[in-house]
């Protein structure tokens, strides 16, 4: 697979990853075969790791073949020196430096609590959480030498809910949950990102004795599809917008600027509103210099009429088929809770939840047309937990967080996806008052791990991202782009022993 075809360098390189390293454990299977393809697709060098060499020289004789650029070891991740060569390889192969690692060692058998004895519960904790533990230690001053490290951890829906999983898998996965956050906050002074994905039935080894034994489970959800072929075109068809169709509110500006562009990049037909044509037509004109398929419409998204004459003039264009519906339009005001007038509450919910609800009303057929609909929603941390933004404002984000879940239920029936992208603090004209105040940036890089403030273009990558074909079983997630803030409780100043 090529490369996303984007348009500008500046915004390619934030779709690439050639020049960096990778380590994945388990690489030779299932999910983690997939992700070592994707990863060297994107450019990385990759080294991995499987407990058999037969399996190990199939898949780099697979890679090669590809022109991927993947070296393998042999490892069994539960010995703590088969760890540490492991990574002693990695160091050699890589000079020192690793920019990504993804933990996706694991393993299971069910059985009821009372049952396990004594090895297997020692079994399970030591493959799925004793070894990722361990690995992160030996990882990490390759990771911080990187300057750029980014940690993966591969979790499960079992660690969320009961799932009828095993209780000790169960609590192994909680367990990289929170090891996640936790890292995240601890690590992030060394530019160490860490985060988690929680999938739930996949069709990989590890579960395909299930499917089998209990056939009901296919009945009960739509098996998520992994990268069996090799093709590349079919690879990089996940990784493509071309011939879909999107309506992005308020993308004239900040985040909705930056999300109309990488939508139109990755080859999208993009729709889009402001309140005034003087800033319209200067976006569409900046638009079609760079070659994007991109028109617009005034609209004042607070006025019900101006909402149905935009969703009639995008079934028009459009030929009565939408793709994606992005939801960015959002204001604000702070002040003590007993200080809002009845006006003032009616104008925030009016133009922060309201005209989200009412757009969503009337993109649904259009959605449902294109046979492939997917929702965007963009919120904010003060949805999540309070950040003083006043009491409204987060009560309208809050409830935009739920009726992304909502729909995402409701919907899924149509094949709509809904999901809800919630930024931190992001260098936009609607705080860009509140970023002259240095107090109030102290005050933000204080609360916030990574130490800075968000740009739009770190925003709009997760939004494009979920609009893509490969985020296709991604839905009714709410995720926080904030340098982990909403993960960070307490970090105290002085160690403490």
């Amino acid at each position: 697979m090529a490369e996303p075809e984007i348009s500008r360098s500046k915004r390619g390189g934030r779709w690439s990853l050639r020049g960096m390293t990778a380590l994945v454990t388990g690489g030779t299977r299932g999910i983690g075969h997939a992700i070592v393809s994707d990863l060297a697709a994107f450019g990385a060098v990759v080294h991995t790791c499987s407990r058999t060499q037969t399996d190990l020289d199939k898949c780099l004789e697979e890679w090669q073949s590809e022109g991927f650029k993947v070296t393998g070891s042999v490892c069994d991740v539960s010995s703590p020196p088969q760890r540490e060569n492991l990574i002693q390889e990695v160091a050699s192969t890589f000079n020192g430096k690793l920019n990504i690692y993804i933990n996706n060692v694991g393993t299971n058998f069910r059985k009821a609590t009372i049952e396990y004895s004594a090895e297997e519960y020692s079994e399970l904790m030591r493959v799925n959480l004793d070894s990722s533990f361990h690995l992160c230690q030996l990882a990490y001053p390759l990771l911080k030498e990187s300057g750029n490290g980014s940690i993966v951890f591969i979790s499960s829906v079992a660690g969320v809910v009961s799932l009828g999983t095993g209780a000790v898998y169960a609590a192994s996965k909680a367990a990289i949950n929170q090891l996640t956050k936790n890292l995240a906050c601890e690590w992030a002074k060394d530019n160490i990102r860490s985060n988690c994905v929680v999938p739930w039935a996949t069709r990989t080894p590890l579960v395909e004795h299930v499917i089998y034994l209990y056939p009901f489970f296919i009945s009960l959800v739509e098996m998520a599809e992994l990268e069996e072929s090799s093709s590349k075109s079919k690879r990089g068809g996940r990784w493509c917008l071309k011939g879909m169709t999107a309506l992005v509110s308020g993308g004239t500006r900040g985040i909705g600027h930056a999300i109309v562009s990488d939508l139109a990049a990755f080859g999208a037909a993009v729709h889009t509103c402001s309140r005034t044509q003087t800033e319209l037509d200067k976006c569409l004109e900046e638009w079609r210099s760079e070659g994007f398929q991109v028109t617009g419409s005034v609209c004042d998204v607070t006025s019900p009429h101006d909402r149905e004459k935009l969703l009639q003039k995008v079934a028009s264009i459009f030929d009565g088929k939408l793709n994606i519906y992005v939801n960015n339009v959002g204001t604000n005001f702070r002040k003590p809770t007993i200080e809002y007038s009845a006006e003032e509450y009616s104008q925030l919910m009016t133009v922060n939840l309201d005209s989200s609800f009412h757009l969503c009303q009337l993109a649904y057929p259009l959605l449902k047309a294109s046979e492939k609909g997917s929702i965007v929603f963009l919120s904010s941390v003060a949805g999540v937990t309070s950040m003083g933004t006043g009491s409204v404002y987060a009560a309208s984000k809050a409830a935009i967080n739920q009726l992304t879940k909502n729909l995402a239920c409701e919907w899924a029936k149509d094949n709509i996806r809904s999901n809800c992208v919630v930024p931190w603090t992001t260098r936009t004209p609607l705080i860009q008052h509140l970023l002259q105040n240095q107090s109030f940036v102290d005050d933000v890089m204080s609360r916030t791990p990574l130490k800075r403030i968000a740009e739009p273009e770190e925003v709009s990558s997760l939004v494009t991202f979920l609009c893509l074909p490969a985020a296709s079983y991604i839905t009714g997630q709410v995720i926080c782009v904030d340098g982990g803030v909403t993960v960070n409780g307490f970090q105290p100043s002085i160690r403490i022993t």
